[in-house]
């Protein structure tokens, strides 16, 4: 369908092609846009091509807040700008808009694991960008594995990630996304420890600005998200993410003896056999013991009380016990990493007894593989307790 109008916004959910006159997204000049998200296509003036849904609406839908911090920021040079807001206030958006409006080089650190847009859920990526629709087209210069699409319990881990990537950002303007995990006491300790690792020369609240952050120069914007999302589309929208990032991926052998692995207690104690685990398990497939933990590798799953375990730990004085099978690897999300972050890949086996990984990666130069915490299977996250 032809829409041949002037200072008028599209709210687009398909295809546009400008043929006449000019359109921008964010402040992003466009000609053709594709976009399964619903997007804000301004047409300044001509007419537009459109394929799926849409809703005209008269004027720019870009809050005027928006467009004053803009000044704001180059006035008073804030160079170093953190982004705060719950999910679903539009802080990936705000930081497209900031990619488009500010001049120089600019740095996005994509923080936010749940929704990764530069990196892929479940880690954090950087990048340097040019003008961009969305800061998912932001080409990832580096990133950091953290296994987990929340935050939540795994705060040490995130923060280690999210402080190498701060040492990493270098530009004229570096922008920082985050999560939307604000309310309670863990989220507020996470979002001050995030705020003293960056140390922001200014934070941009979308929407309201909590009470921890009085001691900081705050500056709040209006909010805007054409449309929220629920949780389940969440999920899918992270479902397709993962389809993407394995889109060009090989199966690719790796041997321990030139792969380093991270974030895991596998492989790195010492090979045991005996009558206890015999006797508790009847076959045991691999079994290492190391300073703090027991890994116990059994052929099929089997119930284990809290009393066996805690007689487990007493036995080979460890804290940590953990009994798995082969397959509670099949399907493990892990991170792949060569001399930098490579992206994700999926475990499809490990042959206990050579040392041997069969693993779903878009590269074949592996150094270093990161375990994650859950497996995908057919596209959804499956939480998983590996070692």
């Amino acid at each position: 369908m032809l829409v041949k109008d002037s200072d008028t916004t599209i709210l687009l959910e398909g295809r546009a092609e400008v043929v006449e006159g000019y359109a921008e997204v964010f402040g992003c000049p466009v000609k053709k846009v594709d976009s399964r998200k619903l997007i804000p296509l301004y047409l300044k003036e001509g007419a537009v091509e459109v394929e799926g849904s849409f809703i005209p609406v008269k004027g720019s839908t870009i809050p005027k807040s928006w467009e004053k911090v803009v000044e704001e920021i180059k006035c008073n040079e804030w160079r170093r700008i953190l982004l705060f807001g719950e999910t679903d206030t539009g802080k990936s958006s705000f930081a497209a808009w900031l990619v488009n409006r500010l001049d120089g080089k600019k740095c996005v650190i994509d923080a936010d694991i749940g929704q990764a847009d530069i990196a892929h859920p479940a880690a954090m990526g950087i990048g340097i960008a040019e003008k961009c629709i969305t800061i998912a087209d932001v080409p990832m210069l580096d990133g950091v594995f953290v296994g987990t699409t929340s935050p939540t319990g795994r705060e040490a881990r995130c923060l280690r990630g999210f402080a190498k990537l701060v040492e990493m950002a270098k530009g004229d303007w570096i922008i920082t996304d985050t999560t939307g995990w604000t309310r309670g006491r863990r989220a507020r300790n996470y979002k001050l420890a995030k705020i003293e690792i960056f140390k922001p020369d200014v934070i941009i609240c979308l929407g309201e600005s909590p009470y921890y952050l009085e001691d900081f120069n705050v500056t709040t914007v209006d909010s805007f998200v054409p449309k929220k999302r629920s949780r389940e589309v969440r999920s899918a929208i992270r479902s397709e993410c993962y389809a993407k990032g394995l889109g060009n991926a090989v199966v690719v052998t790796v041997s321990l003896e030139n792969v380093r692995l991270g974030s895991t207690t596998l492989f790195r104690g010492r090979r045991i056999e005996d009558d206890v685990l015999k006797e508790m398990f009847c076959q045991v497939l691999f079994a290492e013991v190391g300073s703090d933990f027991l890994n116990v590798c059994v052929y099929e799953e089997k119930d284990v009380s809290l009393e066996a375990i805690k007689a487990l730990k007493e036995v080979y004085g460890v804290e940590d016990v953990n009994i798995f099978t082969p397959e509670s690897f099949c399907g493990l999300v892990v991170g792949v990493y060569s001399e930098k972050y490579e992206g994700m890949g999926v475990v499809r086996r490990i042959d206990f007894e050579s040392g041997k990984i069969d693993i779903l990666a878009g590269t074949k130069n592996i150094r270093m593989i990161e375990f994650g915490e859950f497996r995908l299977e057919k596209g959804r996250e499956v939480p998983t307790r590996v070692p």
